[in-house]
């Protein structure tokens, strides 16, 4: 009888070792389960925060800044700035256009920026003296065009083309090398 009494004994020991390595591989299955899933939400996170997050937190262009006696005063020193885009070549902007499309009886706005690629620092100063006249022609060809003309990146291009054709006129000189728009907002 011992021997019996002994046997299940044995019997029920490793039965409950069967049972608690049951419980351990449960255990150690949704360890790694949450795991896994821990490890994925950190991964999302970084992710929402490398491309999403950064970019709304990067500072705002000066043109976007909200507060319109701010801009007003910074106007003339905001719309002058040299870069060498490529050798012997200078960028000239002129900001903060803003005109209405036609057809739109005033409900509609463009606000729009030009950069202009000139040849020579000459050149520059003839633009900066003459950014009035410069300025009137870009109202002049962008009010003149619906918001349908101004959407198309097409229409886009001929207006480009005939901005340029119209400042070197005004200019009078083939030194302007191209015409970029820096900003563009349509509401």
């Amino acid at each position: 009888m011992a021997n019996e009494d002994d046997k299940t004994i044995m019997e029920n020991d490793r039965n409950k070792d069967a049972a608690d390595d049951k419980k351990n591989k449960k255990g150690g299955n949704k360890l790694i389960l949450f795991g896994g899933v821990g490890v994925g939400i950190i991964i999302i996170g970084v992710a929402l925060a490398m491309f999403v997050i950064k970019p709304m937190m990067a500072p705002a262009n000066e043109g976007n800044k909200g507060n319109e006696s701010a801009q007003v005063a910074k106007k003339g020193k905001d719309n002058k700035k040299k870069k060498g885009s490529e050798e012997g070549s200078i960028i000239y902007t002129i900001k903060n256009i803003v005109v209405n499309p036609a057809g739109t009886g005033g409900s509609r706005f463009l606000s729009v920026s030009f950069g202009f690629e000139l040849e020579s620092p000459e050149l520059e100063q003839e633009f900066s003296q003459k950014e009035p006249i410069i300025r009137d022609a870009l109202i002049t060809i962008l009010s003149s065009r619906t918001v349908a003309q101004l959407t198309d990146p097409k229409q886009k291009e001929i207006v480009r083309y005939q901005i340029k054709k119209r400042v070197s006129q005004l200019m009078d000189t083939d030194g302007l090398d191209g015409v970029y728009y820096t900003d563009f907002v349509l509401q």
